[in-house]
């Protein structure tokens, strides 16, 4: 009973906590949020701990609200999420064939792709099964890091069956305007249905250290396949992603 009562109390004080942020109270000048020492005198009412606040403190930052300065205390975040809205990045009228589904989600901002490497190798067993390819059929794989602004928010690999991508850019360095599914429609072969599953868990110590992240950070793991219109599976991505540096959104029409 004690614990839960102490896990009751840091959500309670992360979720005013939170409020405040998102009402603007702490935007003003350096944008920096009370002391720990203050905040607990802030929060008297709900918990005497240094302890409850530090953790109140841990759950906003590994939401990506605030971040700590060393020896300046906690501040509200400068990152501005990146929104990743599920129906506008997969319509083909928004990305169209000169503009990638990466553009629809940073809208203008800075966005490189680094350690890019393009492979003729075997598809992981679950992967294979997906595309209908053997085991030991070798696909096409492009693995990458994408950076916004300067900061790593997502591992991407993607496969492709060999049958659909050779003799086309998709297996050089530079797909090209409007990317993958832009080479795969010019050759016949355009995504027209997407299948998407998310789940979050922690990052393992390689992805903490790819995408730059404090132990214990929470990471978003997508897993897409896309189809042309005969139903055949001519993409399958897996994607890390940073969460603290995301918001999805799903929009549904009637």
């Amino acid at each position: 009973m004690e614990r839960k009562a102490g896990e009751r109390k840091y959500r309670e004080v992360a979720d005013d906590l939170r409020r405040r942020i998102n009402e603007g109270e702490f935007n003003e000048g350096r944008r920096k949020l009370p002391s720990e020492r203050d905040l607990v005198l802030e929060y008297k009412a709900t918990t005497t701990s240094a302890m409850t606040i530090r953790q109140a403190l841990s759950v906003l930052r590994d939401e990506g609200l605030i971040e700590s300065r060393v020896g300046s205390g906690w501040f509200v975040a400068e990152w501005r999420p990146i929104v990743r809205n599920a129906l506008k990045r997969l319509f083909p009228g928004q990305w169209g064939p000169a503009r990638s589904m990466w553009e629809v989600d940073i809208e203008g901002r800075d966005m490189i792709v680094d350690d890019l490497r393009v492979r003729f190798t075997r598809a992981p067993g679950e992967v294979a099964q997906a595309l209908g390819v053997g085991e030991t059929e070798k696909v096409w794989q492009r693995d990458r890091l994408y950076v916004v602004e300067g900061v790593p928010v997502m591992r991407a690999v993607s496969y492709i069956p060999d049958d659909l991508a050779r003799d086309t850019p998709i297996t050089e360095d530079d797909t090209g305007e409007g990317g993958i599914y832009a080479r795969l429609r010019d050759a016949g072969h355009g995504p027209v249905a997407f299948q998407e599953q998310l789940r979050g868990r922690p990052a393992t110590a390689a992805e903490a250290d790819d995408l730059r992240l404090p132990a214990g950070a929470t990471v978003i793991e997508q897993y897409r396949k896309a189809m042309r219109e005969d139903g055949r599976v001519v993409e399958v991505a897996r994607m890390v992603l940073d969460a603290s540096k995301f918001l999805f959104v799903y929009d549904y029409h009637g």
